[in-house]
């Protein structure tokens, strides 16, 4: 598999202090000739500023270089939080002998307890501590290639034991395209709250700081980034290709390393595809030998290791997993993890990875939105746009810019459990409708409807997300249970077999909600969009659902935030607006500041169009190559249709770009605001072509 180039959606950034180590000027060692401990640069620890290094610990197959050949593989055993060396792991010399492997223990950053369980500053949690494990392995895979000894490049394992578990997992996080599997053992799945400041619910003290002025202070970025089930970080790495099997074997019982992380861990890679294998142990598998303990220590960690994945691991084994294509040292390119404040990017332009962290602070700004021909590199200088890389850099401008806006995308660490319950269910003639409520952030329950019919046409079916007009009503309409006939697209759409959802705005319908109460949301048109992607989750929970064909339609208030939802979910695939939008220099500005809406465009930008970082050129060339189709109506005196026409102009480079220009179209019925039947007709066929 050839190296794949990462496009995320996320924000522009600039570069913001995280460390560096000049390992260019370093000298990194030769492998010794037989077992034996080596010192190689380490990116600086910016708590302590200065050169490091990190001791390696090599152990070759019977003990020499020279017996590696090309089957040898690489395997990292890591030591658990406040170890050293091989301690509370798998053992180096029973993996090298038995499996072919140089095997490594790593003393990663602050290795031992004067520095991880005494030292003042707060623990590490798997960041540098993953790229010191990673440097290892580049050190000896460097070494092999340079002296062109014959190894094998797809036999890249990791194992570890509690936080040694924790670093093994960030290592394949922070290098998705290098391992072929991680055994990770009663490891740490997140830095909760409770394990970051010592607090009831683990026994573990990580000794960060609330204060924002401490240089102990944990951001909620970094908190982010060492969250190991982080949905939208397990995206990134689906996309870029990680095949590796994540074999999770947690205690049950486990109170240090709490279970429910794990679940909860394991459940996000599940849903994100990767290739997860969980092992919950409980009383009734302990046997006295491997298995002793379904708490923390679970028992005999080398016993375990091969246990859970000898057939993985061993090359006689019809199972082996060796990992095909070039690994992150060979792509030498950037992965980028985005962040509520901005990215953690891991360069492999050396080889070895070089992390940093780039802040939205400062985010270029573009007085033409109709022209999409150029973006701005970090210098301000205006470049061509010829490629979609060049694409993806203007389009986490744009993203970057909608926050501005509308507030951030919630943060990760709010995506609680859906917890959906069912209110009521009934069955109208050939529909059920059922009347559900969802949990979509840790303060707030989202009405909603779920209608499909009775009996299914498939065992997998598409699915759409249905958004109401601004009306009391709120989710009533769409369904068909009340409001205006020409308006009940979600029974159409169930109708024509689709499952759909459909949730109240909030403070319309049922959902009642205080924008001056609730501050989680710098805007009415955020918390409607993190609602959204929370009914999204929702419908992945249904087995009739067919979570690669999911789309969304709207009308009016449901057309634009049909809209926003879509620039930030890219499990949506098809968007269908009516009547939803025109551009912002030909639209009623002070409509848009209300609590519903977006506040900041007057407190911020002065209900001035000229001054709004974004428009709806902008946000429909965001949804390329996605299937787009705009119903604007030829005399609708909200939304001016000549405004629609030029959005959708300006787009269609971007659509040309990606080679689906096809999937951008337009129709501009006659009449005013509304949906008439030509128009919903228009839209079904639209769906269907693109989800059926």
């Amino acid at each position: 598999m050839a190296c794949v180039r990462r496009l995320m959606v996320a924000a522009m950034m600039v570069c913001f202090f995280n460390g560096t180590a000049d390992a260019q000027t370093d000298v990194w060692p030769t492998l010794p000739a037989t077992d034996g401990a080596v010192e190689i640069p380490a990116q600086e620890w910016p708590l302590r500023p200065g050169k490091r290094s990190v001791r390696v610990l090599v152990h070759y197959p019977a003990g020499k270089l020279a017996n590696v050949n090309h089957d040898t593989g690489i395997m990292l055993t890591l030591h658990n939080w406040g170890g050293v060396d091989c301690v509370g792991t798998a053992s180096p010399r029973e993996l090298a002998d038995k499996l072919n492997v140089i095997a490594l223990c790593v003393n990663y950053l602050q290795s031992g307890p004067r520095d991880s369980i005494e030292g003042p500053e707060p623990y590490d949690f798997g960041y540098l501590q993953a790229l010191d494990a990673l440097r290892a392995v580049y050190f000896v895979f460097d070494n092999l290639k340079k002296s062109k000894r014959l190894f094998a490049p797809g036999r890249i394992y990791a194992t570890g034991g509690s936080g040694g578990g924790n670093v093994a997992l960030m290592a394949n996080k922070l290098a998705p395209r290098t391992f072929a599997c991680i055994v990770d053992l009663c490891g740490m799945a997140r830095l909760s709250d409770a394990i970051a400041y010592g607090l009831p619910g683990s026994a573990l003290n990580a000794r960060y700081s609330r204060d924002a002025k401490s240089p102990y202070f944990l951001s909620l970025d970094h908190q982010e980034l060492r969250y190991v089930g982080n949905p939208d970080h397990l995206a990134v790495m689906k996309q870029l290709g990680n095949t590796a099997k994540i074999i999770v074997v947690h205690g049950v019982d486990d109170t240090t390393c709490p279970f429910r992380h794990a679940q909860e861990m394991v459940a996000w890679m599940r849903r994100a595809g990767l290739n997860v294998e969980p092992r919950w142990i409980a009383k009734k598998d302990l046997d006295g030998t491997i298995f002793t303990n379904s708490g923390h220590a679970l028992g005999n960690r080398t016993k375990i290791t091969f246990e859970v994945a000898e057939k993985y691991l061993d090359l006689n084994s019809a199972s082996k997993l060796v990992r095909k294509g070039a690994t992150d040292f060979e792509c030498r390119d950037e992965v980028r993890f985005p962040t509520s404040n901005g990215a953690f990017v891991i360069s492999y332009a050396a080889g070895y990875p070089v992390a940093r962290f780039e802040s939205l602070l400062l985010v270029p700004s573009y007085s033409d939105h109709t022209n999409l021909s150029t973006y701005r590199d970090r210098d301000g200088k205006d470049r061509p746009i010829k490629t979609l890389d060049d694409w993806q850099i203007r389009r986490r401008h744009v993203v970057a810019h909608l926050q501005r806006v509308m507030g951030p995308l919630p943060s990760p660490l709010r995506r609680v459990p859906v917890d959906v319950k069912v209110v009521d269910e009934r069955r109208i003639g050939k529909f059920t409708l059922r009347s559900i409520t969802y949990q979509s952030d840790p303060d707030d329950r989202v009405p909603a409807y779920i209608l499909f019919l009775t009996d299914p046409r498939d065992a997998k079916r598409p699915a759409m997300l249905c958004l109401h007009q601004t009306t009391n009503f709120g989710k009533d309409e769409p369904a068909g249970v009340r409001g205006s006939p020409d308006l009940k697209y979600a029974l159409d759409l169930a109708e024509r077999g689709y499952i759909a959802i459909v949730p109240d705005y909030p403070s319309l319908g049922e959902h009642v909600f205080n924008f001056k109460a609730k501050k989680a949301y710098a805007s009415g048109s955020m918390k409607a969009i993190w609602d959204n992607i929370r009914a999204i989750d929702v419908l992945e929970t249904l087995p009739e659902v067919d979570a690669a064909r999911i789309g969304v339609i709207g009308h009016s208030l449901g057309g634009h935030n049909g809209m926003f939802t879509a620039v930030f979910e890219p499990r949506v695939k098809v968007i269908v607006s009516n009547c939803g939008f025109t551009t912002f220099r030909k639209d009623d500005m002070p409509s848009w500041v209300g609590p519903r809406y977006m506040p900041r465009i007057a407190t911020e930008f002065g209900t001035d169009a000229k001054k709004v970082p974004f428009d709806f050129q902008e946000i429909v060339a965001a949804f390329a190559p996605r299937s787009f189709l705009a119903c604007a109506a030829e005399r609708d005196d909200d939304f001016d249709v000549s405004g629609v026409r030029h959005v959708i102009k300006a787009a269609e480079p971007i659509y040309r770009l990606h080679g689906a220009i096809d999937r951008l179209q337009a129709f501009y019925p006659p009449g005013p605001h509304a949906f008439p039947a030509a128009a919903r007709q228009r839209a079904y066929e639209f769906i269907d072509r693109y989800l059926k």
